[in-house]
């Protein structure tokens, strides 16, 4: 609450500004641009096939798991208690490494996060190129993210969303 006030109140600076010195100000809806580019798309859909195809493994070693979990269960009373201790063990084993499969590909800096980065990045990239691009051709002094939420309210005319959106399909 306390950053979006602070923001807010830079955002009013600046607007007041605006008015005595003339400056331009203009912003752009990153969300609108990430769902309609069609870049960010196909991004997307590459990274939920990975993500589906990690999912599938995480489901299949959860299932072994749960098979060595009901035999174990199951035939206790008939095993000798070598035996009993040996699938316990491998129980253990195979539980420890589902979990470290689990951190690997799911955790904070796992596979899905660098994914992620190595899939979007160069969609940022190319996305401030173009705002960038824009602002210097035509003098913006501003350009603001309404999705960051420094923006309360702006005037459709100051939109430059579909601009960028226009620029980013232009160049496939």
């Amino acid at each position: 609450m306390r950053k979006r006030i602070i923001i807010t109140a830079i955002v009013l600076g600046i607007a007041a500004m605006s008015a005595s010195a003339q400056m331009k100000l203009g912003y752009i809806n990153s969300e609108v641009i990430l769902t309609k580019y069609e870049g960010a798309k196909e991004a997307a859909e590459k990274l939920q096939k990975e993500q589906a195809k990690w999912e599938q493994e995480g489901s299949r070693r959860q299932n072994d798991l749960k098979a060595l979990k009901d035999q174990i269960d199951k035939q206790s009373l008939l095993l000798s208690a070598e035996r009993k201790k040996e699938l316990e063990d491998s129980l253990q084993t195979k539980y420890i490494a589902y979990q470290q499969f689990l951190q690997d590909k799911f955790g904070q800096k796992g596979e899905i996060y660098a994914k992620n980065e190595e899939l979007s990045k160069p969609i940022v990239e190319k996305i401030n190129r173009i705002i960038e691009k824009i602002a210097k051709d035509e003098n913006f002094d501003f350009i603001f993210d309404a999705r960051a939420g420094g923006v309360v309210y702006a005037m459709a005319k100051y939109d430059l969303t579909d601009r960028v959106l226009m620029v980013l399909n232009k160049e496939k």
